[in-house]
């Protein structure tokens, strides 16, 4: 393919610059038309893969032309309906006489190039200068007769769930649409206003996720600005072509980091989740999140969604733009056993070296997307086109890994697309871990569902749930014996039969939460004693007594966590349970001792001896006990401290925990509220500080934001 263009005037020509606006790097060949009307060639070159921008593209003028010409001819590679370039204009740049290089052995080309060099050598193009054409397709020839297209565009609509009411979907969804103005950050950040009650989320949740270990302060989670759910918190974007997703590049200009889920819409309509996280701490600037992918993705999709964290008018979230990387094959890396995110990380790593935000691909924006550039230009050698789908070419073994990788709800879809994956989807090696949270009664048979899948069963979540008992026993009985964490909080059906049958059959029981167990009489916890290995105990909200606590703790001493919050009127010695645990128990880490009152001065000396103690979740104390806590207790890393009056003394030498990195005040009474700055000025590792409903003003808060940028 060419193209013949007239100027007004014949040159000597020295450069021709083509101005291209769309899928640059397609033109092979320029030639000059001489006066005898014969074609000279001035440049030969191939395709290239260059950044998907408009570009002003003036190739060195390998052939010198010695001879007047006002025609060109400008050659195109053979292109399809999805990659061809579009030139906006060409400009011919050329002088009235012949001029030569005063160096015979430097071509004038040359010379140009040394030029080029010292004009240019401190600039540097930024990725997103100029967005004018999307969506933009890189072609990648493989082979003689295999292409496949890396197609990268912005959203072409986008739709809100009409029962929406988080604040970052309000604010982002008018202007998601199109190519970004990043980046564009302007307001000050603010923290959040804290509200003393409690979030909960009653959606039935299903999963064989890896358990997220939650303080027990972050249950509190003192936000709640709506009761919105996670199924109302998203935004979901439409973009131009269906494509197979490698990358989605989030551009955020204002308080980033609440984007917590993306998911991609498969021929069905089904949701897919492509990638998980929770929200991030990051410096309050417009940045480009760009999250390694942790669940490949085997179908086109053009359709994605969003979700974000709940959100407060002070702490929302402004995206500018979202963009889709994807091809129009199914690539796959030639190693098996490495997957194409971690082929980019690593690319990633050669022109990023410096940055350590290993969740985000494009935290350095000068080499923003250079690895998928270097991947594009050594396809070969990497990757191949899988054309014949992904499961013939992958053995079973192969696919039990893909397998390990998806959620719950995607496996029971892909169990009945035939035959050999719903034998692959039974396999219980996919289901150490069960999260049933939030169960009805109406699913009467899920035990009996997953009975057959859970052999190698270690870690079971039913919070919040509610099932019949007998029902639960027979699938202890069948998947109890490999056991290492329970939890059954908030389940209201648990008695003295589920602890029987958990003594029985659960010998390895490392974890075991039964919180807000209320139907657990004294017999039911007597059961317990017959346990051995329990590290981490959670009895909040219970009525066990301290007599029945100590002889649980007699049996199970390698306590690392033990939580206590019980009751009201519920007699609990907490004196003599922190005697126990200080002789007992020597590798204890965390205790939790909400609304104890119980106590006196021993339960401090006790809690004082025990010298691994890391997490406090604490109690009214007196400002001597206190003392003699910190003081002894220096490896402190998690501090909750409530309806005390926290003296300079015990702040200067709370400051002395050194690895103190996250300190909870509430209805705290601050002796000087100006010295509480040397608490983000001496815990380097302090990440979260929680003042709730303490006297300090929010210019003292401010004043803190301005001084210790770091520390919000």
């Amino acid at each position: 393919m060419q193209a013949n263009i007239e100027f007004h005037e014949a040159v000597y020509p020295i450069r021709v610059s083509l101005y291209e606006i769309y899928n640059p790097g397609n033109v092979i060949q320029i030639w000059a038309q001489d006066p005898n009307n014969q074609w000279l060639q001035l440049w030969n070159g191939s395709s290239q893969i260059v950044s998907p921008t408009s570009r002003s593209f003036s190739p060195p003028l390998s052939h010198p032309c010695n001879f007047k010409t006002k025609m060109l001819r400008l050659v195109f590679e053979n292109s399809s309906p999805k990659s061809y370039t579009k030139l906006n204009a060409v400009m011919l740049i050329g002088t009235s006489d012949l001029i030569l290089s005063k160096n015979p052995n430097e071509s004038l080309t040359n010379l140009l190039k040394k030029f080029n060099c010292i004009m240019t050598s401190h600039y540097q193009s930024f990725y997103c200068e100029s967005c004018n054409r999307y969506p933009y397709i890189g072609k990648v020839s493989v082979g003689e007769e295999d292409s496949v297209d890396f197609i990268y565009q912005f959203v072409k609509k986008r739709s809100v769930a009409k029962n929406h009411q988080n604040i970052s979907i309000f604010h982002t969804a008018p202007d998601i649409i199109g190519p970004p103005k990043f980046p564009n950050y302007g307001e000050l950040f603010h923290l959040p206003f804290f509200l003393g009650h409690m979030l909960r989320n009653n959606d039935v949740d299903i999963s064989i996720a890896p358990w997220q270990n939650t303080e027990p302060m972050r249950r509190l989670d003192f936000v709640r600005w709506y009761e919105a759910t996670i199924e109302n918190n998203y935004i979901d974007v439409e973009f131009h072509e269906a494509v197979y997703p490698i990358r989605v590049s989030i551009y955020e200009v204002y308080n980033p980091g609440n984007v917590i889920q993306i998911w991609a819409q498969d021929p069905n309509k089904q949701w897919f989740q492509l990638w998980n996280g929770s929200s991030q701490i990051v410096p309050p600037t417009s940045r480009l999140f760009s999250p390694p992918l942790s669940h490949p993705c085997y179908f086109k999709t053009k359709m994605l969604r969003l979700v974000f964290e709940n959100s407060s008018p002070k702490s929302y979230t402004k995206l500018d733009a979202v963009m889709l990387i994807g091809t129009s094959d199914l690539i796959l890396p030639r190693y098996p056993r490495e997957s194409l995110q971690n082929l980019l990380k690593k690319f990633n790593c050669m022109y990023s070296p410096c940055h350590d935000d290993v969740h985000n691909l494009t935290a350095d924006l000068k080499s923003a997307y250079s690895d998928i550039v270097h991947l594009q230009q050594n396809f070969p050698e990497y990757c191949f086109i899988c054309k014949r789908g992904v499961w013939i070419c992958q053995e079973d073994e192969m696919l039990l890994k893909i397998l390990k990788n998806l959620d719950l709800t995607t496996l029971c879809r892909m169990s009945k697309i035939n035959r050999r994956f719903n034998y692959l989807t039974r396999d219980p090696e996919l289901y150490t871990r069960l999260n049933m949270r939030n169960v009805s009664p109406i699913c009467i048979n899920i035990f009996r569902y997953f009975t057959s899948r859970c052999k190698y069963l270690q870690q079971l979540d039913l919070t919040a749930s509610k099932f019949h008992v007998k029902n639960f026993v027979k699938f202890l009985d069948n998947c109890g014996r490999r056991l290492t964490h329970l939890r059954l909080s908030y389940c209201q059906s648990v008695h003295k039969v589920v602890l029987f049958k958990i003594s029985e059959m659960c010998k390895n029981l490392k974890e075991l939460d039964l919180n807000n167990c209320l139907k657990i009489n004294d017999e039911g916890f007597s059961c317990l004693e017959k346990l051995n290995s329990l590290e981490h105990l959670n009895l909040c909200d219970t009525r066990i007594t301290s007599e029945r606590l100590c002889k649980i703790l007699q049996k199970n001493q390698r306590m690392r966590e033990l939580h206590l919050a019980p009751v009201l009127r519920t007699n609990l010695d907490i004196d003599a349970v922190a005697i126990k645990l200080r002789y007992l128990c020597p590798n204890l880490e965390a205790i939790n001792l909400h609304r104890t009152i119980n106590h006196t001065s021993k339960s401090i000396n006790a809690f004082a001896d025990c010298k691994n103690l890391r997490k406090v979740y604490g109690y009214p104390i007196a400002a001597d006990s206190l003392y003699k806590l910190l003081s002894s207790c220096q490896r402190l890393e998690v501090v909750c401290l409530c309806r005390i009056v926290l003296t300079n003394r015990n702040l200067e030498l709370l400051t002395q925990c050194r690895n103190l990195g996250r300190l909870y005040l509430f209805r705290m009474e601050l002796d000087t509220p100006d010295k509480y700055s040397i608490i983000l000025e001496q815990c380097s590792k302090l990440q979260e500080f929680y003042l709730i409903f303490c006297n300090i003003s929010d210019c003292l808060v401010n004043q803190w934001k301005e001084r210790y940028p770091h520390k919000y």
